[in-house]
């Protein structure tokens, strides 16, 4: 018996047919977000957020709530299944497809419209869908899972063409009452932002075409605790409460430990690429926690800070959308040519999972 794998690497090429990206909003400053904050919290706890933002380098985020009272739904018109319609159809347009074209559509959000039917379902419904869906209910690699399934029904031929879509709606789960009881919250207000990604995937013909190889997937949270978790709606955590007093609250973020062990899985995803042969690359793209992620990895990885693409800034931490909001910045703004490599590392704090896959980029 030989000694099980630390990651599963899926070395096939698919191609990538176009991108397609959906924010919702207008952009949002740290000055916005301590005014969320002075709705229920004194002036110090609420420009604590904005110091926070700005340390995390994060200085604007677009968001599926207007901010206007302490608890909201999404705005009509960036619920989380309207914001993958908005994405995959931009995805489609670039790729010169119709959804009739889509054999199989893959979605993964941690924040989703219903639990039941599932997100996916409904973005199927505005889409006009009719064919087969599936949803991953994981945070940011879900795309490396997500990749996985597309990648066997693309080679196997079961499939000619794959759509995944990881989008976020988590602000809504924002509350200025809970922050003031848990630490964990401050940082989700101040990092975190919405939004929607989408790629077209295909079988790679080895032509001058984009493409994807070396998928990989792997973790490092056997037995450990989670570093970011969601109590509410799940079967065994009907409600969270602090001592006596019921939280309404959904994201707990243990950002200590999310700390201590985070910056370990960027490594290990580094070292997968390198392993599958991905050593010249041009830029990396890793998951976008904070806008600062190039000058902490720089020095760990020993790759310099301005191979590093950055999108936190902007965009904030948007989670399960994050990959697929990078590769389309990365492909908007053409800062690849064409037959350079893109390295993407993915990291979750959740139950501490990594992944991630090598982009080359192709004539256009």
């Amino acid at each position: 018996m030989t000694e099980a794998q630390p990651y599963r690497m899926i070395p096939a090429k698919l191609g990538v047919a176009g991108t397609g990206a959906a924010l919702p909003g207008k952009s949002r400053s740290n000055e916005d977000m301590v005014e969320f904050m002075a709705l229920r919290a004194g002036k110090h706890t609420s420009e604590f957020v904005g110091a926070i933002a700005g340390q995390l380098g994060i200085y604007s985020r677009y968001l599926s709530r207007d901010l206007a009272a302490p608890r909201e739904l999404p705005r009509p018109g960036d619920t989380n299944p309207e914001l993958c319609e908005r994405a995959v159809r931009a995805a489609l347009d670039a790729a010169d497809l119709t959804v009739g074209d889509v054999d199989l559509l893959i979605g993964h959000t941690t924040s989703p419209h219903t639990l039941l039917p599932p997100n996916i379902a409904w973005v199927a419904d505005r889409l006009g869908y009719p064919g087969q869906f599936m949803e991953l209910r994981q945070a940011c690699t879900g795309f490396a899972n997500a990749l996985m399934i597309a990648s066997a029904m693309l080679t196997s031929r079961a499939a000619d063409c794959v759509c995944i879509v990881g989008s976020e709606t988590g602000s809504v789960l924002f509350d200025p009452e809970d922050a003031l009881v848990d630490r964990g919250q401050l940082v989700n207000v101040a990092q975190m932002g919405d939004g929607a990604g989408a790629v077209i995937l295909t079988r790679y013909d080895d032509g001058p075409g984009a493409h994807l190889h070396s998928v990989y997937f792997g973790s490092q949270g056997l037995g450990r605790p989670a570093g970011f978790s969601l109590a509410a709606g799940g079967s065994s955590h009907p409600a969270h409460s602090a001592g006596d007093s019921p939280v309404r609250r959904s994201f707990i973020n243990d950002y200590a430990l999310t700390r201590e062990h985070g910056l370990a899985l960027f490594s290990a995803g580094f070292e997968a690429l390198r392993a599958a042969g991905v050593d010249e690359v041009s830029r990396y793209l890793a998951h976008q926690t904070n806008g600062r992620l190039a000058e902490i990895l720089a020095p760990i990885l020993g790759v310099p800070e301005d191979r590093f693409h950055n999108c936190a800034a902007d965009y904030g931490n948007t989670g399960s959308a994050s990959t697929w909001l990078g590769l389309h910045s990365v492909r908007e703004q053409r800062m690849l040519r064409p037959g350079q490599t893109l390295g993407v590392l993915g990291a979750e704090a959740t139950k501490f999972m990594y992944g991630g896959f090598a982009y080359v980029e192709g004539v256009r």
